[in-house]
């Protein structure tokens, strides 16, 4: 009972905020694409500068924690792709598949029903965990949207300096060398970036609008399941293999079952990567995840 309670209360906020932008950006003349632009180029390099340049990286078991997750979102990227090419997906649907199927939310949703599953003293290890997942994810979703019109060195290129991976990449130098940057630059920063998620959302619910309607193509259902189910199996089998167990296998399986992150529908917006099909999969596996986390949560705590 207590669990859905919290569910509610971390789940129902995003629905609502989603449907204030389904229901208002078209009244009020709001398009989906400017929001995702401010997203994509200013709030989400403010957000990834501001929880990865003073968080405490150090220590093995950082390392096993970042292992498990690329190893879980490896496995799902690479099922959801090749589902939906069996399927008759195009290179598009493709891409999207495997950004969908491998970049989960967990940040605002993920950190948040950890906290309540495994305690708060579990947190730290989950802020590892999600940086260990928004590295890769955005740099994957830029560089497969690139790679449609660019040569794969140009768009590995693209996606490591685009801009929330170049903010990592500078933060991270910040915090190995011990550098503690004035507050007149930190504070803006941390302004800046408490704005991303609630944006995002408003723009996941405007964007929603401008589709029409949620699909359910194999496109859509392939990826999600996939996200869902196959990115926790494999991501808590590697875990358990490098040595994590208790509360960090918990919590591996736990983060890697949250639904795509929000943040797919950005890029897909932003580099013209499918961005009906993310939109959909985003608001379907999200949806689908009020059943299957519970299940991961039971069968880990």
């Amino acid at each position: 009972m207590a669990f859905l309670g919290v569910l509610l209360n971390v789940m129902g906020p995003v629905a609502v905020i989603i449907a204030g932008g389904y229901f208002s950006a078209g009244r009020l003349g709001i398009e989906a694409r400017p929001l995702s632009r401010m997203a994509f180029w200013i709030l989400g390099p403010a957000f990834m500068f501001d929880i990865l340049w003073d968080s405490d990286l150090s220590g093995g078991v950082a390392i096993r924690l970042a292992v498990a997750a690329v190893a879980g979102m490896t496995v799902a990227a690479v099922v959801g792709a090749g589902g939906v090419r069996l399927l008759g997906g195009d290179g598009h649907e493709r891409s999207a598949a495997a950004m969908t199927s491998s970049y989960g939310n967990v940040g605002n949703t993920g950190l948040a029903i950890s906290a309540f599953a495994l305690g708060d003293e579990i947190l730290p290890a989950a802020g590892v965990f999600m940086l260990a997942v928004n590295v890769p994810g955005m740099m994957l979703g830029i560089g497969l949207a690139q790679s449609k019109r660019s040569s794969l060195l140009r768009s590995v290129r693209i996606a490591v300096l685009a801009p929330m991976p170049l903010a990592s990449i500078v933060a991270f130098a910040i915090n190995v060398t011990g550098v503690v940057p004035p507050l007149l630059v930190t504070r803006p920063i941390s302004l800046v970036a408490a704005a991303l998620i609630p944006v995002m959302l408003y723009t996941l619910g405007a964007q929603l609008a401008e589709t029409g309607r949620v699909s359910l193509t194999p496109s859509v259902t392939v990826p999600s399941a996939a996200k869902l189910i196959v990115a926790p199996v494999a991501a808590g089998v590697v875990a358990a293999y490098v040595g994590l167990d208790d509360d960090l296998l918990a919590l591996t399986v736990i983060q890697s079952a949250m639904p795509p992150a929000v943040f797919c529908m950005v890029i897909a917006v932003e580099q013209g990567l499918a961005p009906k099909t993310v939109t959909s999969t985003v608001v379907v596996a999200t949806l689908m995840a009020a059943a299957t986390v519970p299940v991961a949560i039971a069968l880990t705590v």
